[in-house]
Order: C-alpha cells, then structure tokens, then sequence
C-alpha cells in the first residue's frame, strides 16, 4: 500500500473559460395568458365583451365592434397579462412573439344591387409592463372574414423596449391590442363590423449570457503554521452565487465544508476585494493529505467545479523533487516512493505532456521541455500538482 504522507506548498492557477456570450437561443412555448381584460384609454369607443375568452383557444371568445350610434371609431385595449414566464436571470431577451388568432365579421351589406363594405384594421399592438416602453407593431391593412392567426414581433424583435427577465417574468408583462372599425350605411340600414378574438398567446426569445458566470482566476492551498490557508480570485461577468469549499480524505469522497458569497465584481470584470477570498482550514486532516475543490454556484446555472489540491499537515521533507526551478530544456522528477503518472500543463491548463508507468511505477523520470515557451508551467505527480517556472 502507497504511502502519501507529503508535504505540499502548492500554487495552481485554474483557469475556467467561459462559454461564448452570445449562446445557443432559446424560445419558450406559447404561453396563454392568465388575465386578459378591457382597458380604456383617450380615444377608444367600444370595450371588448367577455375579454377573458381571449385566455385559450376554443369556447368562448372576446368581441367588440362599432354601434348604430357610432359606426366608426377604436375598439379599447384588449390587454393580455401574466403569460406565466420563468426566463432565467441570467438570460439576455432577444424578442418576443405575440400570435393572435382573429376574424372579422360584418364587412359588406347588399341592397337591391347594390353593395357597401366596411373595414376593420389593427390600430395598436404594443407590449405593456413596468417599466416597458414599446413600439407600436399594428399591421397595415384589413382583417378578414375567415379565421386566421397573425404573428407580431419575433424571435430577434424587442419592440423597441429594454426587456430584461425580471421585467418579463413580471405578471404585469404582456400586450395591448386594439382595432379601428369604419362602418357604413345603406338606404338608411347601418353595416356595424366587429371582430372577435379567440385567442392571445406569447413567447419569449433569449440567449444566455454566459453558461458559466463565475471563473476562477486563481486556486491554491499553502500550508501556514497549523493551518490549510485556501486562496482563490474570480474575473469575468457573473451573477451573484457562491464558492462552496469541498474537502475529502481520499480524493474521490466529498463533503461540503464552508461557502463564500461571490462579491460583485467591477466594470474590468474582475473582484473589488483586492485580496480576494481565502479560508483557513484548522481542522485539516491529522495523517495523509487533505484535499480541496472548489464548486462554483452561480444563480441559475449548472455547478463547476475546479482541480483538486492536495496537502498533508504533516511537516516532512516533500517526497517529490522537480528540478532545477525554474528549468530550461529538461525537468528532472525523483521521489523516494514510486509513482505512476506524470502530467504536465500550461498556464491555461492545456495538457502538454502525460505519462503513465505500469509494473508499481517509478521513482525517477523526466519531461522533455526544450520547446516550450518562458512562462508558467504546472507538474503533476500522481494527481499532485507542483508549480515550475521556465526563463
């Protein structure tokens, strides 16, 4: 049985490269809305009768249409709200679709040869909310007499309006529609045209900002006096969330240790705190290493996780030795107990050399390194990981 008593003094840098901002899109169903209701406003005429028939598609419908007192003139807002979104927050919305399934009735009258028509015709279609200022998307032209549905917006059109998730989310969200009837006459008989909406739906375009909102910047764990001091920095756009400290005895079991609120990050997409976080463990494990991950929350997102680090509290001499430091076109790795693989990366964590030896390992090895670049690199001994320079 391996003995893996050792003495680290480790510096890792993990880097976690966030996915592109503009992310695969994303539309919701057609949503129905929960609240469908006739609103007045300077200038409408007719209110819309049973509006709720507008919620769903089928049974009963929402009507309205021009009077033998007026015939011509603005139906009110039929206003559709709640439409019961769940948009993440960390979404950017890119456009929304309003369907509308409509028919108009009553367009033409004919009288001893003779034949007069009326019209209907949108007069707005805009979006309501708080705040939410939008764009009159009313298409020109007038309806007809079989039932159609008819699309307003679209996947990449926001109407004009600064859309966010809370504002889309929000129960107050969702559109106004109006219509203007002309109506006629004829030997003295009134055309009244009037239209009927069976049903209002909606759905909402998106793409996410970023699949992974908080990346690690960097990651390590020194040991100071009787204590594992835990270090690490975030950079880059992210929500707010939490770095969940992990640690393990063995590696392959493990528990949740302490957590860390993510601290707003500046304009330069990087931690206000100039320090950044770090944890001291006073309680790490009496023999054999203790090993550290760390998981990263962000609100709405999957967790990531970064590389382990290992450290024992016991203060020996390491039982591996990388040298020379920093090196130039070899580095020489000796340990008194054997190991099994070697691996070695770049600052970026591009794997650019691994190893592995059968048959219980060896206990002396080297890593060709004339080619690489002056800059960082990192060797890891058996999932141990050791930082080495190259001038």
């Amino acid at each position: 049985m391996k003995h893996f008593v050792r003495t680290l003094v480790c510096l890792c840098l993990a880097f976690f490269g966030c996915q592109p901002l503009a992310g695969a899109q994303t539309t919701t169903p057609a949503m129905n809305p929960s609240t469908v209701a006739s609103v007045a406003y300077s200038g409408s005429n007719f209110p819309w009768t049973n509006p709720a028939g507008a919620a769903a598609a089928g049974g009963t419908t929402a009507t309205s249409g021009s009077i033998t007192s007026i015939l011509s003139g603005n139906s009110e807002y039929l206003e559709a709200t709640d439409f019961g979104f769940a948009i993440p927050l960390a979404a950017t919305v890119s456009g929304v679709t309003v369907d509308v399934t409509r028919v108009a009735n009553g367009l033409s009258l004919t009288l001893l040869g003779t034949t007069v028509f009326a019209t209907v015709q949108d007069h707005a279609v805009s979006l309501t909310g708080v705040p939410v200022a939008s764009s009159n998307l009313a298409q020109a032209g007038t309806w007809g007499g079989a039932t159609t549905t008819v699309s307003y917006g679209g996947a990449f059109n926001s109407w004009g309006a600064t859309l966010t998730p809370p504002i889309v989310n929000s129960s107050a969200f969702g559109v106004d529609f109006a219509v203007t009837f002309v109506g006629n006459t004829l030997l003295g008989l009134s055309l009244l045209p009037n239209a009927t909406v069976d049903v209002v739906t909606m759905s909402v375009s998106y793409t996410m900002t970023s699949t992974l909102p908080l990346r690690l910047d960097q990651w390590s764990v020194v040991r100071q006096g009787s204590a594992n001091v835990l270090r690490w920095s975030a950079a880059g756009n992210h929500l707010s969330g939490q770095f969940i400290i992990e640690r393990s005895s063995n590696g392959r079991d493990w528990s949740d240790w302490e957590s860390a609120s993510a601290a707003p990050l500046n304009q330069a997409g990087y931690n206000n705190a100039q320090s950044g976080y770090s944890y001291a463990d006073n309680a790490p494990f009496a023999s054999g290493p203790t090993y550290y991950r760390l998981r990263l929350h962000s609100d709405g997102q999957a967790d990531s996780w970064s590389s382990i680090q290992a450290i024992s509290a016991q203060l020996l001499q390491p039982v591996v030795t990388l040298y020379p430091n920093p090196f130039h076109d070899i580095i020489n790795i000796t340990s008194p107990h054997s190991f099994s693989k070697l691996s070695l990366k770049d600052l970026q964590g591009k794997t650019l050399f691994v190893k592995e030896y059968a048959d219980g390992g060896v206990s002396n090895a080297q890593i060709p390194a004339s080619g690489l670049a002056a800059g960082i690199y990192f060797v890891q001994v058996d999932g141990v990981t050791y930082k080495l320079i190259k001038n």
